[in-house]
């Protein structure tokens, strides 16, 4: 990738982003970045001598092999939330084959706002259930979003009966474990294999499958926007909600895996069945995704060249993560083990 400056992205919106007059970039900044793209912040001054106005936006850059296919689902996904509805930041530009920074990016708003729970002292039990009310209100509404503007043909999910959506998704983890080998892996897909059945998708929802406290950002006057939406796309919704519970509860504890998951289920007015056989899709579908960033590189899966160091940093929620799986499914998995300890070396 290029290196991103100020001199050169704003060479690049005064040429292609004709609606901004005199466009100006000033306090271009790296924020911090996770494991799939790197982030910039930036104030774009434009408009007429007499009337400038100053305008906070992001910089998102996308590396890796898939970049392109990750842009572009973003923004269209973005774009439909927006159409919807839903509270995500206003995207306003996608660039894929002209970008001078030599991989994919999209210029978006930027929220004055602070993360949801980032961690610092513990918040008190009216913090918390405030919290968790807002966090799982935001979830339960994307859910019930209407999925079907968000497909090219909504017709062929509808005809594809009560397991085609889990059926894919399950087909793309076991695309990976054929990639990376190992009989412990293949067992988990078995333990699902014979489970399947129970397990039928009654509607298909918009899930975000990286939904979590960090990924909402909460406005000075309390309304929240949720980011993050490189993995957008029509799924079982469970399949979200599993991703959701075990994110929390490896990385802030169990207690908080229930708090979500009573929540979810009080507002949506309704118990979430199976969920425990979707922790376990999402145990494998987290870890899997580990391992091949260890053994085929994070290019692979469309992230950061340092997501290994971020992985490290974050071996003790991976191996709670296992031992989730291990719970879910009473399955020793040699090769986590081996890819602990490896990470955690």
């Amino acid at each position: 990738m290029s290196e991103v400056t100020p001199e050169t992205l704003q060479e690049y919106l005064r040429t292609h982003w004709l609606n901004r007059q005199a466009p100006t970039v000033r306090e271009l900044r790296a924020m911090s970045a996770g494991w799939e793209s790197d982030v910039y912040a930036f104030d774009l001054e434009h408009g007429p001598a007499e009337g400038r106005r100053v305008e906070p936006l992001v910089l998102r850059v996308y590396p890796g092999t898939v970049a392109r296919r990750k842009a572009e689902r973003e923004f269209r996904g973005m774009s439909q939330l927006m159409r919807a509805g839903y509270p995500v930041p206003a995207v306003h530009l996608l660039e894929c084959d002209a970008s001078p920074f030599g991989q994919p990016f999209m210029v978006m708003e930027r929220i004055d706002g602070g993360m949801l729970w980032a961690g610092g002292d513990p918040p008190s039990d009216v913090e918390i259930a405030r919290m968790v009310a807002l966090f799982c209100g935001l979830q339960v509404r994307l859910h019930a979003l209407d999925w079907r503007p968000f497909v090219p043909d909504p017709s062929a999910i509808e005809a594809g009966g009560p397991y085609a959506l889990l059926d894919t998704e399950l087909r793309s983890q076991e695309v990976w474990i054929a990639r990376i080998g190992g009989a412990g892996y293949g067992r988990v897909m078995e333990w699902l294999m014979a489970r399947r059945e129970g397990v039928p998708c009654r509607r298909p929802a918009v899930v975000h499958l990286d939904f979590h406290p960090m990924n909402i950002l909460v406005r000075p006057d309390g309304s929240a926007v949720v980011i993050d939406w490189t993995n957008i796309h029509v799924s079982d919704a469970r399949l979200d909600l599993a991703w959701t519970l075990m994110l929390t509860g490896s990385a802030m504890g169990m207690e908080w895996r229930d708090r979500i998951l009573e929540e979810y289920e009080r507002q949506a007015g309704a118990p979430v069945d199976g969920i425990a056989y979707f922790e376990a899709l999402a145990c494998l579908r987290r870890l899997l995704s580990v391992a091949v960033s260890v053994h085929l590189g994070p290019a692979e899966l469309g992230m950061r060249g340092d997501a290994l160091v971020a992985m490290r940093r974050q071996a003790p929620s991976i191996r709670a993560v296992y031992h989730l799986l291990r719970r879910r499914t009473d399955t020793v998995v040699p090769e986590v083990e081996d890819l602990l300890a490896t990470i955690e070396a």
